[in-house]
């Protein structure tokens, strides 16, 4: 079978205010053209259809134009999941009867083990979920097994293990999850996560284990937004289609094809996405900025080191779509300065707000260290 692996479209999304919907569609008429020319069978969405719970007009207009595209044009289906950005419930309604037309979807977990059969091929679904959603519905379960669910990771060791135990592994089985899932040995803080990525749980508790997904042919990750492995070759995550933030400026983004067989994996991350407009982060003083060669339709983000009036609207001249304009200016003492924690420590608040200013360029006076140090006082009194 021939699939294409896609995941966090994010249907709607707004960056810095700037509806990303034409940005969106333009990389689904790539889809199409793709679909048609390598002869994709099925296509895969593993999480975060929708950038919102609730997605607007839109945003629901969108998906309907993609979902009939693929399903009613060009004959392919359809396997997905949902992720944390979507509603489970929004995306469970009238599945069966889309089942009908080639599109099978799963938001919640009615039942442990979602098998989708096709040809020869068994998917199992497994959408974003949470540990206490998994605690509530399963209850009388987990309590007869002496089961513990408090992690992400203790989620998926439950789900993978019942899916496991019911796996015909004479056939081809592929996993998709949502989800932060980390090999052996690496250190989840480490790993690369994109400003636009929302973090599932807090402490560390979100990450899962690559391990229990070894026993698929192939798995099929959403929720990071760079295409890339695990560890294993066969767990892999798809990215985000579209930029949708500027700690994803570097990235290249690609389609993921996967030809696979009972004994064979053969996977195409070569084929680049064009983006409509790419986003590009600049540096430098107005007139340096003014001169780069960047296409005027680029999303920017501009930090200008110098004071300029006006900055907004002298870029806007030249620049359509600024997203952020900050100001850096530094003193090269303040850029060469280097201190050790200790040194740190043996400076005064005073000392430290003094230097903080130089660093952005800002001289204090006589006046301004008399207030300074007066602020200090009160708030170091208050805290006694």
């Amino acid at each position: 079978m021939r699939i294409l692996h896609l995941s966090d479209l994010h249907i709607g999304k707004r960056v810095n205010g700037y509806s990303m919907i034409e940005d969106q569609r333009y990389v689904f008429e790539q889809v199409y053209k793709l679909i048609e020319e390598k002869g994709i069978e099925t296509v895969i969405i593993a999480g975060d259809i929708y950038d919102r719970s609730i997605p607007s007009e839109e945003a629901t207009e969108l998906l309907d134009e993609l979902l009939s595209k693929l399903i009613v044009d060009l004959k392919v289906r359809v396997v997905a999941v949902s992720g944390n950005h979507d509603s489970s419930t929004r995306l469970d309604f009238s599945s069966k009867i889309l089942e009908k037309q080639g599109l099978y979807i799963v938001g919640e977990y009615k039942k442990l083990v979602n098998k989708v059969s096709i040809d020869n091929v068994d998917f199992y679904l497994m959408p974003y979920t949470d540990p206490s959603t998994i605690r509530r519905e399963y209850r009388e379960l987990l309590g007869e097994r002496e089961v513990t669910i408090s992690t992400h990771d203790d989620v998926m060791k439950f789900i993978t293990d019942e899916v496991k135990a019911v796996m015909d592994r004479d056939r081809i089985n592929i996993a998709i999850y949502h989800g932060f899932v980390v090999g052996a040995g690496d250190d989840p803080t480490e790993i690369e996560k994109e400003d636009s990525v929302k973090v599932l749980s807090v402490g560390g508790k979100e990450a899962v284990k690559e391990e229990y997904f070894l026993d698929f042919n192939y798995t099929a990750l959403g929720h990071l937004h760079g295409c890339r492995r695990v560890k294993s070759e066969k767990v892999r995550y798809a990215g985000s289609p579209v930029k949708y933030s500027f700690s994803e400026t570097g990235q290249v983004k690609k389609f993921l094809i996967v030809d696979i067989d009972r004994d064979s994996l053969d996977i195409d991350d070569d084929i680049r996405i064009d983006q409509k407009y790419d986003m590009v982060e600049v540096s430098g003083t107005l007139d340096e900025v003014m001169e780069a060669e960047i296409p005027k339709d680029t999303y920017l983000k501009v930090t200008l080191t110098e004071q300029t009036l006006d900055a907004m609207n002298k870029l806007r001249t030249k620049y359509s779509r600024i997203m952020e304009l900050q100001i850096s200016i530094a003193t090269r003492e303040a850029r060469e300065r280097r201190y050790t924690a200790a040194e740190i420590a043996e400076k005064t608040p005073n000392k430290l707000f003094e230097e903080l200013a130089e660093s952005v360029g800002v001289t204090l006076v006589d006046e301004d260290r008399d207030v300074l140090e007066g602020l200090v006082d009160t708030l170091i009194g208050e805290g006694k």
